[in-house]
């Protein structure tokens, strides 16, 4: 059962950036909240407020009345396992909004074994879970919170757990700058896939800012992630990592402090070509580090991504490259209901 469950997280790379050896249950909470957060490497907790799904990075990032309010996004991480994501805005006030989300992720169809070898048919694994958010506004300030009920299933076994995000945004009133702080996945278990299994939970602590020069169109991220518990995050790998002496000896070649440092921060950019279009990119040092092998390295770390507006529509996609066998893509498509509801009743 180890096994299986160690397989399923390594194979689909749902811990790269996740800490050492995929420790952790519910991993999938990790992955990118959207098309945005993926284009920018994967981690991002302040990136433009006005997309609803951004709670899902960062609980004060709630859309405001000016953006598209419900968001559907599309995940691929192979052939087979897929990542759908709703969210949406169902209240909004002078200064508190109500948001909810509900994600899926299926890995598909499994070939089952006893102990023996013989087959005992196939099953099916998947994750999801169900979020409440709320966020509160007061001058640049913003303050909001997750609720989220997560369940897994692989076969016959299945853990539920109930989680919270706290999160804080500062937004300069006249600027183009913000700088945020979030807790994730504080929580706990209601039942576990077996009595004796392991569970953990996914928390991390991350910082944040964006910012855009005023005369410059590009806007500049950085996020520093798995700030708690601050130890050395880093996977020495000893078949790669190593150095030999003069006498033919191998020994374990130590980790830099500035390779630590570095693995906790990705960096992100958008260029805002207008308003209705611009292009991303990102960089996660863990999962450069990680995941690249020493012979090709390639562009793992990197990440692609767009952003195209019509009226009231928003289509964005990212492909987050994680490993030379292939990355994570990720379609998301927003819909500015009042927008349309207000196009309809005008033809009319």
């Amino acid at each position: 059962m180890r096994f299986l469950l160690s397989a399923l997280l390594w194979g689909f790379g749902l811990s790269a950036w996740a800490q050492i050896g995929g420790r952790q249950t519910f991993s999938f909470l990790n992955l990118p909240a959207n098309a945005r957060v993926a284009g920018l490497g994967a981690v991002n907790i302040t990136a433009d407020h006005r997309d609803p799904s951004m709670f899902l990075a960062n609980p004060a990032l709630s859309a405001d009345s000016a953006h598209a309010l419900v968001t559907l996004q599309l995940f691929s991480l192979r052939p087979g396992v897929t990542n759908t994501t709703v969210t949406g805005i169902i209240s909004r006030g002078r200064q508190g909004r109500l948001g909810v989300g509900l994600q899926y992720l299926g890995y598909g169809p499994f070939d089952g074994f006893d102990a023996t070898g013989s087959p005992t048919g196939t099953f099916t694994a998947a994750d999801y879970a169900l979020t409440l958010n709320y966020s509160h506004t007061i001058a640049p300030f913003t303050l909001g919170a997750n609720l989220k009920l997560a369940g897994s299933t692989i076969g016959p076994y299945s853990a539920t757990a109930v989680l919270v995000d706290l999160g804080g945004v500062f937004i300069h009133p006249t600027k183009d700058f913000r700088f945020g702080l979030t807790l994730k996945n504080i929580g706990t278990a209601f039942s576990n896939y077996t009595s004796n299994a392991d569970f953990v939970m996914p928390f991390d602590v991350q910082l944040g800012t964006s910012f855009k020069p005023e005369k410059m169109p590009f806007r500049f991220s950085f996020t520093a992630h798995q700030l708690f518990p601050p130890g050395n995050i880093a996977y020495n790998d000893p078949t790669q990592n190593f150095i030999i002496d003069g006498n033919g000896n191998r020994s374990l070649r130590d980790v830099t402090l500035a390779d630590k440092i570095t693995r906790r921060v990705v960096l992100g950019g958008e260029l805002l070509v207008h308003r209705n279009v611009n292009f991303r990119v990102g960089y996660n040092f863990l999962q450069r580090r990680e995941m690249s092998i020493e012979q090709r390295r390639a562009l793992t770390g990197f990440s692609l991504g767009f952003l195209i507006r019509v009226k009231g529509f928003e289509l964005a996609y990212a492909y987050n490259v994680r490993h030379i066998a292939g990355g994570l893509s990720c379609f998301s498509l927003g819909l500015d209901t009042a927008r349309l509801i207000k196009r309809k009743k005008t033809v009319k």
